[in-house]
């Protein structure tokens, strides 16, 4: 056990650092999240979501943060592995992956919203700004992102163990 830490001690420690920075950089992005998040609401229902109240959001949730560390930390070490080329191509798609699903689960939310809505003024959704899960929508387009990465990291593993054993 102590061999294999020391031959990976610079991947070990790059994965560590780079959660501690994941981390740091959930709490600058969490507000944006959750305004995406908003205007996916808005974008797809017109008029009939509005948000009221106070936007007061101090620090993001733990799940958010814990979420966002894992999920850089655990990509990084599956694109270690990969070509310059490849790794780039593949954390682009990861990227459109991620925002593709936010979006489309919160469309998908909202016209829930509104449908279910009995008690609404002229078809018109009123929610608090606190009101939307941001984590749950988070969380999933996190892992349909890392599902791809995943799938394309054993593809890969098992296409280079293919060509190993035919030569």
């Amino acid at each position: 056990m102590w061999t294999t830490i020391k031959n990976n001690y610079k991947t070990i420690l790059a994965t560590v650092g780079l959660l501690l920075v994941a981390i740091v950089v959930a709490f600058l992005l969490e507000d944006y999240y959750r305004q995406l998040v908003r205007f996916s609401f808005k974008y797809f229902n017109g008029d009939n979501i509005q948000f009221f109240g106070k936007n007061f959001h101090l620090f993001p949730s733990d799940s958010f943060v814990v979420a966002f560390g894992l999920f850089t930390s655990l990509t990084f070490l599956l694109l270690k592995f990969s070509s310059r080329p490849n790794r780039l191509k593949r954390t682009c798609v990861t990227v459109i992956v991620f925002l593709v699903t936010t979006i489309l689960i919160t469309a998908l939310d909202s016209k829930r919203l509104i449908i279910e809505c009995t008690a609404c003024d002229d078809g018109i959704r009123r929610l608090t700004f606190n009101q939307p899960t941001y984590d749950k929508y988070f969380i999933i387009s996190l892992t349909t992102a890392f599902s791809y990465l995943l799938t394309t990291y054993l593809l890969e593993r098992k296409r280079l163990r293919k060509t190993n054993e035919t030569i």
